[in-house]
């Protein structure tokens, strides 16, 4: 998730370097428990029978015959054609080349949590590689908080003029 700019200064120098080594030691794959979605992996959010989401990567029929069902195999672990890792823009460029049904798939970008909301405490076991639906669903409570007092701010500033 981009880092807000007022939150900057609370990040480490070499937090590039911190965020490097969390993805890798994540081996490039969502930690959450239930996911383990690939960078820059396409596909969709199902829904389970019990209601909870279930990350699905696109696929090409099996067992992949042609070359377009092999692309459709890599694409859902976030690779092209020959294996190789995509870069956010060839994962852009690919869904743009087929027309998809509805739900259109996404692209999963990996973030880096902190467990505690505290960007200063850069500890490994403080930190988590999640895909973008598992961050903003650990910190929706702590989002809530901040719009909150943000809402009440700008009320109080209203109030003075």
């Amino acid at each position: 998730m981009p880092i807000k700019p007022e939150n900057l200064k609370r990040y480490p120098p070499e937090w590039p370097e911190i965020r490097l080594q969390m993805l890798e030691r994540a081996h490039w794959r969502c930690e959450h428990p239930e996911c383990g979605a690939h960078q820059y992996a396409i596909g969709r959010w199902q829904l389970r029978d019990d209601g909870s989401p279930r990350w699905e990567p696109v696929k090409g029929n099996t067992p992949a015959t042609t070359q377009q069902d092999r692309t459709m195999h890599r694409a859902g672990v976030g690779q092209d054609a020959a294996g190789n890792p995509w870069t956010y823009a060839a994962a852009r460029a690919f869904l743009k080349e087929y027309a998809w049904e509805d739900p259109q798939p996404i692209i999963i970008v990996l973030t880096v949590a902190h467990l505690n909301h505290r960007p200063e405490d850069c500890r490994p076991e403080n930190l988590k590689a999640w895909c973008q639906r598992h961050h903003l669903a650990y910190d929706l409570e702590h989002h809530q908080q901040n719009a909150q007092a943000t809402r009440r701010a700008r009320k109080a500033i209203g109030e003075l003029f």
